[in-house]
């Protein structure tokens, strides 16, 4: 039997810290692409972050406005931090599995507030010419990222449990 080691394209475990694999356009776009979405984020008044947000009570709109009132400045404050971190290690060669989490916290907000915006649903299909391409191909781009990010992530998981 042939074992074949998985070849990573964007993440890649390397002792305690993580490798960012991703070239200098690549890390200039996520960079990008993070400073566009923290002006979002701050200006918090756009609906599609609604994703972002849930409602913790659907079915009772006092409970859920006094839950908001709680936590929400808290849930900006974090997105806003991740995406500083982000930005502030995109040019690094490595970063630690905490700052690997922020990452992923970008990655995955990015792609619920993209997915919002295209109305994305989980039968559709993509259209290679279809006038939205450019941002699904962002959104599988920013999946594949993400998913990279969450397998490194679990390697670190499973040496620690290996470790207890």
């Amino acid at each position: 039997m042939i074992l074949r080691h998985r070849h990573h394209a964007g993440f890649e475990r390397q002792g305690e810290r993580v490798e960012i694999r991703l070239g200098s356009d690549e890390r200039e776009l996520v960079i990008d692409l993070a400073e566009q979405f923290r002006s979002v984020v701050a200006a918090d008044d756009d609906p599609d972050l609604r994703r972002l947000y849930p409602t913790a009570y659907p079915g009772d709109i006092d409970r859920d406005a006094d839950y908001s009132t709680l936590v929400h400045n808290d849930l900006v404050s974090a997105q806003l931090e991740a995406i500083d971190v982000v930005v502030g290690t995109a040019r690094d060669r490595s970063i630690t599995s905490r700052e690997l989490a922020s990452w992923m916290s970008m990655f995955n907000s990015l792609r619920l507030l993209i997915g919002t915006r295209l109305d994305v649903g989980e039968d559709d299909l993509f259209d290679p010419e279809g006038d939205d391409a450019p941002s699904r191909a962002l959104l599988a781009w920013l999946g594949y990222l993400l998913e990279e990010a969450v397998g490194v992530a679990n390697e670190f998981l499973s040496a620690a449990q290996t470790e207890a």
